[in-house]
């Protein structure tokens, strides 16, 4: 009995590692692909497409084997990442009594974290979804994309905050904004998430979301203390 869980756990563990890689090197893979002008183009029809049907976009995306749209899903990431770090640039403050490494340092640390946060917040997601879905399994690759998809007006968000730089009073404006996106980016990553699943009740995925997303929060506060905020 022993042996045979011992043997099941060693395929996991083999399973989980060819997966891992195969991801990576799929990322790698498309990241050298990626031409911003031109795929820039396609981004806004995706996201024009996502205004018009999110539910129908969300559920192509999740059972989609080929992962055709894991650059735009990058193109998406690479946006985030990019706003995050210029706001964090422009509120940047000096070390009182001029340079010191200790405080570059500590700049540039800050930088690294913020860049990982929408990173990080992603694979811990997406993987508490595929350890957690078992009946019908999807690609790590496949998983990613699709909450990357249901983020997006969480992205939307993040450029739109750009606006406070001008005036911290267009928080008045963008603070709002930004808690109308998150509503709807949890919305999102329901659907999505119960998609991956191939669950039809919402009665039954409900207690599977709401898991989800303790799980979810509990790694949040583990990783916050490391100073890294995911998204």
């Amino acid at each position: 009995m022993e042996e045979n869980k011992n043997q099941e756990q060693n395929i996991n563990t083999e399973e989980i590692k060819k997966e891992t890689m195969n991801t990576v090197n799929q990322v790698k893979e498309t990241i050298k692909n990626v031409n911003i002008k031109n795929d820039a183009k396609e981004a806004t029809g995706f996201v024009s497409s996502m205004f018009k049907d999110p539910f129908g976009t969300i559920k192509q995306i999740a059972n989609d084997s080929t992962n055709k749209h894991l650059k735009t899903a990058i193109l998406f990431m690479i946006v985030w990442i990019a706003i995050i770090v210029i706001d964090r640039l422009f509120g940047i403050y000096y070390a009182p009594g001029g340079f010191s490494f200790s405080f570059a340092f500590k700049q540039i640390l800050g930088f690294i974290k913020a860049a990982l946060a929408p990173v990080v917040g992603i694979i811990v997601l997406s993987g508490i979804v595929c350890f957690m879905n078992k009946e019908n399994k999807k690609s790590l690759i496949t998983t990613m994309t699709a909450i990357v998809t249901a983020k997006i007006p969480v992205i939307i968000a993040t450029v739109v905050s750009l606006l406070t730089i001008i005036d911290s009073k267009i928080s008045v404006v963008t603070g709002p904004f930004n808690s109308f996106c998150t509503v709807i980016s949890i919305v999102l990553t329901y659907f999505a998430t119960k998609t991956i699943f191939g669950e039809e009740q919402n009665s039954k995925f409900f207690k599977k979301f709401v898991m989800i997303e303790a799980i979810y929060y509990v790694i949040y506060i583990v990783v916050s203390l490391l100073g890294i905020y995911m998204k």
